[in-house]
């Protein structure tokens, strides 16, 4: 079976390459240069090229506050992966920001998207299941060559900087490799991938802090940055993949 990944240029999309596939399943992926995937006849020159028996959707317009100011990113989280998921069957990744209120949520729990974001999430979900597709949804991904907070902080720390992490809200932090793996096996219907164990931003950096022996990390409130509208408690159940402190980046690893 081959597997074709739309937007192997991004964080999980290149842990999607990079992964030792089960036996059967041949992984090719395009990324943004390859492939631009809102335009109708790049999307026909890529799957005529490749062939592929499944997609797995992993681009996305992610600056979730810019969400609202760009009209692309409508065309590239909403339209998009309907268009793909009409021609071939696809899995798409979303988003735990589809989510708010009181977690952790269940794969069936109903969405309550609190940002422009997050209901372009809810609504690309509901165009690929309407196509016979699948969503699979994560949060806190970090891994080499992403540029997530926890993706980076360990090159921050290292440098002798100083990082603000956020203390009063709950994250389940994950590995893209974790994802990947789990991904691959092409689970059905809605699916969750979170990694075990809960912390802060701040629990993260300071555990990372400690492991690099470097930098200083100083605890911030949510409130206190700027951002736009964010779930109150976006954690996912169940969560079954691999521990945040079993993957703690700033060994000398890149993530």
């Amino acid at each position: 079976m081959r597997v074709l990944v739309v937007g192997a240029g991004g964080l999980i999309g290149r842990a999607l390459c990079r992964a030792a596939p089960p036996p059967g399943l041949d992984v090719v992926g395009v990324g943004r240069e390859e492939c631009d995937v809102t335009d109708a006849d790049a999307r026909r020159r890529v799957l005529g090229a490749v062939r592929p028996d499944v997609v797995i959707f992993a681009a996305a317009f992610t600056d979730v506050d810019g969400a609202a100011r760009a009209p692309a990113s409508e065309a590239v989280n909403v339209a998009a992966p309907a268009a793909w998921a009409a021609e071939v069957e696809t899995w798409l990744l979303s988003s735990n920001f589809v989510f708010d209120g009181s977690g952790p949520h269940a794969p069936d729990a109903e969405p309550r998207p609190t940002s422009v974001y997050a209901d372009q999430k809810v609504r690309a979900e509901a165009a690929v299941r309407r196509a016979g597709g699948h969503v699979v949804r994560v949060g806190w991904v970090f891994g080499p060559g992403g540029r997530t907070f926890a993706s980076t902080v360990a090159e921050r720390l290292r440098a002798g900087g100083t990082v603000r992490a956020i203390h009063d809200v709950l994250v389940q932090p994950t590995h893209a490799d974790d994802v990947a793996a789990a991904l691959l096996a092409l689970p059905r219907g809605v699916t969750h991938l979170a990694g075990a164990g809960e912390t802060s931003w701040y629990g993260f950096a300071s555990a990372v802090r400690a492991r690099v022996g470097a930098g200083r990390v100083e605890p911030v409130r949510m409130a206190e940055l700027g951002l736009g509208p964010r779930p109150r408690d976006a954690r996912l159940g169940p969560a079954l993949l691999a521990p945040w402190w079993s993957r703690l980046p700033g060994g000398g690893e890149a993530a």
